[in-house]
């Protein structure tokens, strides 16, 4: 999730569009600094939270489990799935076994017990999987809704932001349309007056009507975290 639709961006476009005629003449383009993957992770349904894995702030990496919801019944329903699948593999041995002495009937009725326990089992797995919340990328905890014991009911539990890179947000003026292409190299000053050099990724390919403008969205490197998402900056021309 970008800060398309965050109230830091909305803010400043309302900021804009309280200006007075004469000064959004000289608006050269509302520009923004997001991180460039921020996600909210959420659990559709009603469960209690079990575990909570980690801090605010934070550092996890992609795929790390990061919480875990208590799963009820399902725990003692898997044990009792894996010992039923352990009798029927040991089933279908004996089968092999005995060879041609078995009827065919028989031996495909113990294959077949041994595929719907196989499948019972994964399906069992998978659920379980499913109360595990895992990082979906690399980034840094920035928020944590939940503690253990409490419900979590269709609602963010936890927000991760990856500030390695940031999206640079940039709605221009439709007078420069068509002068951005991906791969272009632009200059974007930031808040501490710092001019620094950002990739184009995305530049709209229609204007929207009611601004007048355009959006482009380029790439600025922070491995080092030099720069602070959520701050303002401008396209230097």
């Amino acid at each position: 999730m970008s800060f398309l639709h965050s109230p830091v961006r909305i803010n400043l476009l309302l900021a804009f569009l309280a200006l007075p005629v004469a000064a959004q003449e000289n608006f050269n383009s509302y520009c923004l600094l997001a991180p460039i993957k921020d996600t909210n992770l959420s659990f559709s349904g009603r469960e209690l939270v079990g575990d909570v894995n980690v801090k605010l702030g934070q550092s996890v990496s992609a795929d790390e489990l990061v919480m875990r919801l208590e799963g009820g019944g399902l725990p003692a329903k898997y044990e009792r799935s894996l010992a039923e699948l352990e009798q029927a593999k040991r089933a279908m041995e004996r089968a092999e076994l005995l060879g041609a002495v078995m009827i065919a009937e028989e031996r495909d009725q113990r294959e077949t017990d041994l595929a719907v326990k196989i499948a019972s089992t994964r399906e069992i797995e998978l659920e379980l999987e499913r109360l595990n919340l895992r990082a979906p990328h690399d980034g840094i905890v920035v928020l944590i809704n939940v503690a253990e014991g409490e419900m979590l009911e269709d609602s963010a539990a936890m927000r991760i932001v990856n500030l390695d890179e940031l999206l640079v947000e940039l709605d221009v003026g439709s007078e420069r349309f068509a002068s951005f292409e991906v791969g272009q190299d632009i200059q974007i000053r930031i808040a501490s007056g710092e001019i620094v050099t950002a990739r184009v990724v995305f530049a709209d390919p229609i204007i929207d009507l009611a601004s007048k403008s355009f959006r482009v969205n380029a790439v600025l490197p922070n491995a080092q975290r030099t720069y602070t998402a959520g701050t303002s900056c401008s396209l230097v021309d």
